[in-house]
Formats: C-alpha cells, structure tokens, sequence
C-alpha cells in the first residue's frame, strides 16, 4: 500500500469522537515514520483531499474532495472479480498503459480485470482517432481489461453493455438518468457526459479477438470544455464544491461492467434491454456518416437497437438497415 493511501485509510477510521487522529497515531497505523505522515497529507492536500492540522489534536479528515485512491476503491470492488486496480494521477492514456501491460505478457489471461485508473490523462482518446478531454481532477478516466476463457465474438456488445454499466453507476451515486446514444456515448441533460472506447487484441493463433481494453472517461464535476467541444459535453454534477466521489465511482462502474460481462448470455440480453430503454436515438430522424470510403451520408429513422448492439435505422426509401459502425448525429431541423 502507498504512504498516501495507508494514511488516507486511517484518517477515515480515526476511532476517536471527535474525528483527531494524533501524528504519532497516525504513523504507528500507517507504518511509516512522522515526517513521512507529513508528507502524505501534503501529497493528500494537492490531491484534494481537505485535511485539518491543529497542534496537540493531530489530524482530522474533512472530505476527499473527490480523490482516487487504490487502496478505495480496491476495496470498494466485489472481491469474487479478483479485480488488480492500478491509480496514476497523470498518465497518456488508461487504454494505452493497458494495452502494453497486455504486449509485456505471454498470458493476457493473467491480466483479467486488471483495472487502470488516472486522475488526468495527456493523451486520452475517443473513436475514430478523435482525442478525449482529460482535466485533472474534476474527471474519472479508467480502462478495465476482460480476457475470458472464450474468445470474444462480439466487442460492440462489450462497449454497449459497458454504457449500461455506467448509468447504473451513475444512478447508484449520484441519483442521475441518464440517456445513451448509440453506441459508447453517455448523455444528460442532452449533452454527452461519458464516452466508451473498446479495443481488441487478436489471437491470430486460435483466430478472433483473445480480449478487450474498455476504456471509460466520465466528466463529474463542471469545467470550462474547450471551444471545439464546449456545445456538445457536460458532466453529471452541475456543482463545483460536490464531492465528487471518483474512488466511489471507479469502483461502482467496475462492479457493474463485470457484473454483466460475468452474467452469460441472460445478463448480457438483459443490459441490452435496459440499453434500449435508454437509448437517445429511437424514433428520432439522424444523420448516419458511414466510416467506409467514398460511402455519402444519408438521414434516416431510428428504429431501435438489436440484441447484437446494431442500430436499426429505416432509410427515405423504406428499407431498414444494420448499422455495425459508423458515426449517427441527431437531424437539425
């Protein structure tokens, strides 16, 4: 366990009434000398954690001002998943740091849901080589990497089922409904609040993709977004001093995600279900931009989502189509 987080752990648990913790107690339970417990407050203090120092008390812990932590959300995460959670206040990006822990090993099994967490990325990414704003502190971004057994015959059901996995997360903490749009982009209040990456590594021994990187980014706290994206991206909580609970909120959606990729078939039609209940995009007329050369773009109708996560569209000249890919925006009357 890290220094930081050894004492971020006993300052909340100070078993005392009035919430103080003693220096000298504070060293003994975190195992570390005084001058290395000054210096992990310090460290929780620009991490945002609100810390009180008053002489002959000690210590007491104020709130977390939204904090990540290993040691939280490690135990915050359902033991039977025997999730591996690493936490980097910066990084370039969740996905990429896992995809080289995956090209370091001969056994990519070994790194089933091994979880990757950052406060701020420098280099985060979204589809179709678009990049993705990653803040410091006011934003959750982590990649969760899945090697089952099987091989994995369908990674947009993955990236579908993951949306679902958040909104639950999302509801579970901060009581928000929020919409998704077809098919990694989380929606409130008609602006995107979290986008999906899934990537896959392919077994080009046993053929097929061996297993997937879903990376997550989730705005929580409001900010100032760039001018390119100032009109389309919001987050969940609309209050800059909310706690913003991001060790809480790692490890609900870690749980969520798992808990449907872990569920067999019944559990993945069940979040694709739910994902059509709060599909953005039913019903409504859209823009669908193929990602194929030379294919125009054209408006259709939104039908609904199918169980293999295909978005059902019917085109002006009535015939229904099965998108796999693709970009779709709502139709600007």
């Amino acid at each position: 366990m890290k220094t930081a987080d050894a004492v971020l752990c006993a300052l909340s648990k100070p078993e005392t009434a009035d919430g103080f913790i003693s220096g000298e107690a504070l060293a003994e339970r975190s195992g570390v000398s005084r001058q290395a417990v000054w210096k992990a407050v310090r460290q929780l203090r620009l991490m945002g954690a609100r810390i009180e120092a008053v002489t002959n008390r000690g210590y007491h812990l104020l709130g977390t001002g939204g904090i990540l932590s290993e040691e939280a959300v490690a135990s915050l995460i359902d033991e039977t998943f025997r999730a591996c959670v690493f936490v980097y206040q910066k990084i370039d990006s969740t996905n990429t740091e896992a995809k080289r822990r995956l090209a370091e090993t001969s056994d990519v099994r070994s790194l089933n849901n091994t979880v990757i967490i950052a406060s701020s990325q420098t280099a985060g990414r979204g589809r179709l080589r678009r990049t993705f704003y990653s803040p410091d502190g006011s934003g959750l971004y982590l990649s969760i990497i899945y090697a089952p057994k099987e091989k994995i015959e369908s990674p947009a059901l993955l990236t579908a089922t993951a949306a679902v996995g958040v909104c639950r997360a999302l509801f579970s903490l901060y009581d928000a409904d929020a919409k998704i749009k077809w098919v990694n982009d989380i929606f409130m209040r008609g602006k995107k609040v979290c986008g999906i990456l899934t990537e896959g590594l392919t077994d080009f021994e046993r053929g097929g993709i061996s297993c997937a990187v879903v990376g997550i980014g989730v705005n929580i706290a409001p900010q100032n977004f760039p001018r390119d994206i100032a009109d389309i991206a919001t987050s969940v909580l609309d209050d800059k001093k909310a706690d913003t609970k991001r060790s809480a909120l790692a490890a609900a959606i870690v749980n969520e995600v798992l808990s449907i990729y872990t569920s067999g078939k019944k559990g993945f039609a069940c979040a694709m279900e739910e994902y059509r209940e709060r599909s953005l995009l039913t019903g409504k007329t859209v823009r669908v931009h193929p990602v194929v050369n030379g294919a125009g773009s054209y408006d259709a109708q939104v039908l609904g989502v199918g169980e293999d996560a295909k978005l059902i569209v019917k085109t002006e000249d009535g015939k229904e189509r099965f998108l796999d890919s693709g970009e779709v925006t709502l139709h600007s009357n």
